[in-house]
């Protein structure tokens, strides 16, 4: 409806609804069945990673406070500091939230974009 704010990754909240997506978007498989709970399990988000984890892209995540933060990185435009690592990598998508798992999903889904977009990510 017009008006209404549009849903971002960043209002997900962990459960089914969001490992569905997280199912079609990254991995390109419609959610018929039961998915993996890759909002909510350490392990299975592991998974979301290595999906989408091709180089270039390389990944961080932090715990700051009681949140954590997930951020998607990739190589920066030609610097003088060649030794930095912070210096030869710019972040592409981050995301924050409760747990490591759910902030490693916003990300992501972040990193893909919206449905009407085609996904930025390479197979």
């Amino acid at each position: 409806m017009a008006g209404e704010p549009r849903w971002t990754s960043s209002d997900a909240d962990a459960g089914p609804q969001l490992d569905r997506l997280i199912e079609l978007r990254v991995f390109g498989r419609k959610p018929v069945a039961e998915v993996p709970p890759y909002s909510t399990d350490e392990e299975v988000a592991e998974l979301v990673i290595a999906r989408l984890a091709r180089p270039p892209l390389r990944w961080i995540s932090l715990r700051d406070g009681d949140e954590w933060v997930f951020h998607w990185r990739a190589p920066s435009p030609a610097t003088s500091d060649r030794d930095a690592t912070a210096g030869r990598y710019q972040k592409v998508a981050s995301a924050s939230a409760p747990t490591r798992p759910l902030a490693i999903c916003r990300a992501s889904l972040v990193l893909l974009g919206p449905l009407d977009e085609p996904p930025r990510r390479e197979s």
